[in-house]
């Protein structure tokens, strides 16, 4: 089976982490977290962008975190 090479990039190296949990954690997180707060009628340009700089920080150390702790220590290995 064949893996694309972003998969290959974002498994191999700290910036594809950060990519790929910014792409399938940061951005949907924030969209629902925006929906949420528009659908309630709470939702403000302040705290839309709130919302969208806490995801991106917080998908950021998740993917640090994960990075050093389960995937570093694993290429390393090999």
């Amino acid at each position: 089976m064949r893996r694309s090479k972003f998969i290959t990039w974002a498994s191999t190296s700290l910036s594809g982490h950060v990519a790929l949990f910014e792409v399938a954690f940061g951005i949907p997180i924030a969209v629902l977290m925006i929906f949420l707060n528009y659908t309630d009628g709470t939702l403000t340009i302040g705290w839309a962008m709130w919302i969208v700089g806490s995801c991106a920080a917080l998908s950021i150390l998740l993917a640090v975190a994960i990075w050093t702790t389960l995937t570093l220590p694993r290429i390393k290995g090999k």
